[in-house]
């Protein structure tokens, strides 16, 4: 007994681990996972039916090449009671082709190009009914299904309840009465697998709608003007009559355009004229949107100008380019989107390309936001005079990158906004007076009295002048030079215009050299002569005259000249 518990005890642990141990991580070894079944993947479909767009462009592009027998294939499988032969299935793709050329104009562009197909046209999913610019009527129905074709594929058909009304369809269609009464040669004859009577067509009316848009450009602009007349306001500017506007442009592309839909041009072809057409009025649209922005901005310079808002007016005019820069890039993505091009990929490329251009043209950037704020501080305006790093001129323009600048010798000179806004710029026009500093050089031989007189009648002069700034006007002995005593005049002319200023000071340097001449003092000349003589070089008489008057004016009680007694 005392035996047999210890290997009982033993026998029951060894039992108790083997049903243990599997349940420990890592001392078990790893069981080999189920294998996944993965989905057989499935071709694409070498037709392009899995959209309804697909199943129908396939289809046109297969009938208007004449390939009749892979057009066939877009059709729905008959079921084997009512197969048809292939002879009549083909006749029947030709007159389906001329249905969809005649009565569905601009279905390519109104099919979904969604697998599903559209959702929300009242048909069930697996259906889809193919309408024109002008919708779908009763009179030609056309559908497409939606049927599996191999395990996990599903792709669209006609449906044959739809193709068996085409013959019906087809008889009940008018065709051109231009095609009976031409040569059968050119109807018979094809280029590109359309007939050489409407190629001529086409190319014979380009002339005749530009020509008509533009009398009907003329009459509208004549009409106008009687208006504007008739409201005692100026007329429009005449045009020529070969000048091409944007609205001549836009009724000829809208006119040929139905025209090329009226002569039953394959509805293949007009999906790319259609593209061709696009490209033309993006153009003439964004051509119109920036001769519109052009004149509303013209029209508020014109405005701002008559009020003194120079600023204002070249704000307004940085404004107006970039709004066309903005106009551009707007119908620039609009002319992508209807190509069919993914604008949302466009728009990240966009993005990934303006970060790699601000990388790259910082400086461009530095000039485009010194050009803002120039404009915004309004440091400087158009038709200012203005000195720039040493360089003096009128400002005639202020764009994007640069400011233009016309100096005094008639160059034009482009400085970048980048120094612009660095650079120290002194603004001419905002100066309300002008400084008038002259050095006058007297001959050593006046007595002092006699220039105390000179300086009283220049110092008259300053201050009977409207144009002279009476407080800062002084007129001073300034120093005893080598060859002449030096007069100081200085003193602020009140004109804001620099070219009435020189008048102003023409006029008053005219007035002092004349009170000179009467005060008997000699200007002294730039030259070294010696004199060996007993004569004065003064008229005495004019001399004498003058300590009279410098006498007179030392009395307090003589009115008359301002002259101040010398000190003691």
């Amino acid at each position: 007994m005392p035996v047999r518990r210890p290997l009982l005890l033993l026998v029951f642990l060894l039992s108790f681990s083997a049903a243990a141990f599997p349940q420990l991580p890592g001392l078990t070894a790893a069981q080999p996972a189920p294998a996944t079944q993965t989905a057989p993947v499935v071709p694409p479909d070498p037709l392009g039916r899995e959209t309804p767009r697909g199943t129908l462009l396939g289809f046109i592009k297969a009938a208007q090449e004449e390939q009749y027998a892979r057009a066939v294939e877009y059709f729905q499988p008959a079921p084997s009671h009512r197969r048809r032969s292939e002879q009549d299935d083909e006749e029947l793709a030709a007159q389906l082709l001329t249905i969809f050329n005649q009565k569905f104009a601009g279905a390519l562009e109104l099919t979904s190009r969604d697998p599903l197909g559209r959702l929300d046209d009242g048909l069930p999913a697996d259906q889809e009914k193919i309408t024109g610019a002008l919708g779908t009527t009763d009179k030609f129905p056309i559908q497409l299904v939606r049927v599996e074709d191999v395990p996990g594929r599903k792709i669209w058909y006609f449906s044959r309840a739809a193709l068996d009304h085409v013959p019906e369809m087809y008889e009940s269609l008018t065709f051109p009465e231009i095609e009976k009464q031409i040569p059968q040669t050119l109807v018979s004859h094809r280029i590109l697998f359309m007939p050489l009577w409407q190629w001529i067509a086409i190319l014979v009316f380009l002339p005749i709608a530009l020509l008509g848009g533009r009398l009907i450009t003329m009459l509208i602009a004549f009409l106008v003007s009687r208006a504007r007349k008739a409201r005692s306001k100026p007329p429009l500017a005449p045009q020529k009559f070969f000048e091409v506007d944007p609205i001549t442009l836009t009724i000829a592309i809208v006119s040929h355009y139905i025209f090329v839909g009226y002569i039953g041009t394959s509805l293949l072809y007009r999906l790319y004229y259609r593209k061709v057409v696009w490209v033309f009025l993006a153009f003439d649209f964004y051509w119109i949107l920036t001769r519109i922005t052009r004149a509303i901005a013209s029209r508020i310079g014109s405005s701002l100008t008559k009020r003194g808002m120079l600023a204002e007016r070249s704000i307004v005019s940085l404004v107006r380019r970039f709004t066309q820069v903005f106009i551009f890039l707007l119908v620039t993505l609009m002319l992508l989107s209807n190509l069919g091009v993914d604008v949302s990929t466009a728009l990240a490329g966009i993005g990934i390309g303006s970060l790699a251009l601000g990388l790259g043209a910082q400086k461009t950037f530095e000039n485009l936001f010194g050009g803002v704020s120039i404009l915004f501080d309004k440091v400087i305006q158009i038709g200012d005079t203005c000195r720039i790093n040493n360089q003096t001129g009128v400002v005639e323009d202020i764009g994007l990158r640069s400011t233009r600048l016309r100096t005094a010798e008639r160059t034009l000179l482009s400085i970048p906004n980048g120094i612009m806004a660095s650079a120290v710029v002194e603004n001419l026009r905002f100066r309300d007076k002008f400084l008038c500093q002259q050095i006058i050089r007297l001959r050593y031989d006046l007595s002092p009295d006699h220039v105390r007189y000179v300086l009283g009648q220049i110092q008259n002069l300053l201050i009977e002048d409207p144009k002279v700034e009476d407080p800062s006007a002084r007129v001073r002995f300034l120093r005893f030079a080598e060859y002449a005593l030096e007069v100081e005049i200085y003193c602020y002319i009140l004109e804001p215009e620099y070219s009435q200023y020189l008048a102003t000071q023409e006029q008053l340097l005219l007035k002092i050299m004349d009170a000179i001449e009467k005060a008997g003092a000699v200007v002294a000349l730039p030259t070294q002569t010696t004199f060996v003589t007993q004569d004065s070089w003064i008229d005495p008489q004019k001399a004498k005259a003058a300590k009279a008057a410098v006498e007179k004016a030392r009395d307090p009680g003589v009115p008359g000249l301002r002259v101040q007694p010398p000190s003691d």
